[in-house]
């Protein structure tokens, strides 16, 4: 029954900050296809920038325990997967840099448009697709939210009359208290993604490594 109650404030806090989640929607939206559509057109400087991202993916440091050390357990890597994903990808990246408002949709701007030229050289077959479109939407549907959430924080500090509230102290309280109810949902997005994902590549086996869909 608390789940239930806390999880209809997450939604509540969610309909509160429907128009920074559709912007940052939006956003990812914009720019994943932006991406896809600058690799289509072959301007020289994204298609250098994707072949330094593709050399950049094979060493990233936080893959190498999904690989090494945490391998042979499917349960370790899942969690792995996912604090990191909560700690870095979304509160530390997305919400404590929304203090400068600006800074979330940034990111969001650089994330979905350095996706998006990798995916246009993905080999995506049926299965791939398949682990490829859902983790994208689970992990950036959570990133939209955290996003979201740093946004509200910001503007808030910056402009506490949105909250219609005339001190600063008070308008950053309710937009963390609004951010702590919606980071329930983040934290559900975030773990069915971490499950999601790991669980299809261990079934899809060597043909992919976390973080890689076959680049060609």
């Amino acid at each position: 029954m608390r789940i239930k109650e806390e999880l209809k404030k997450s939604l509540q806090a969610a309909w509160t900050l429907r128009n920074l989640i559709v912007f940052f929607v939006l956003a990812h939206t914009v720019f994943l296809a932006f991406g896809q559509w600058s690799v289509y057109k072959g301007f020289p400087g994204v298609l250098a920038l994707r072949d330094e991202l593709i050399k950049e993916i094979q060493g990233l440091p936080y893959l190498k325990p999904l690989t090494g050390v945490l391998a042979d357990s499917l349960a370790l890597k899942v969690l792995y997967t996912f604090a990191f994903n909560l700690i870095f990808g979304a509160f530390l990246s997305t919400t404590l840099t929304g203090a400068l408002f600006f800074l979330p949709y940034v990111i969001a701007v650089w994330r979905a448009f350095t996706i998006g030229i990798l995916m246009s050289e993905m080999d995506l077959n049926a299965k791939t697709m398949v682990v490829f479109y859902g983790t994208y939407i689970l992990e950036f549907g959570a990133y939209t939210l955290s996003s979201a959430v740093g946004t509200d924080i910001g503007l808030s500090l910056l402009w506490p009359g949105r909250k219609s509230r005339t001190s600063r102290k008070d308008a950053v309280s309710d937009a963390v208290l609004n951010g702590k109810r919606l980071y329930l949902i983040v934290l559900i997005l975030l773990f069915i993604s971490a499950v999601w994902e790991i669980s299809w590549l261990q079934y899809l086996g060597p043909l992919l490594k976390p973080g890689v869909i076959n680049v060609k």
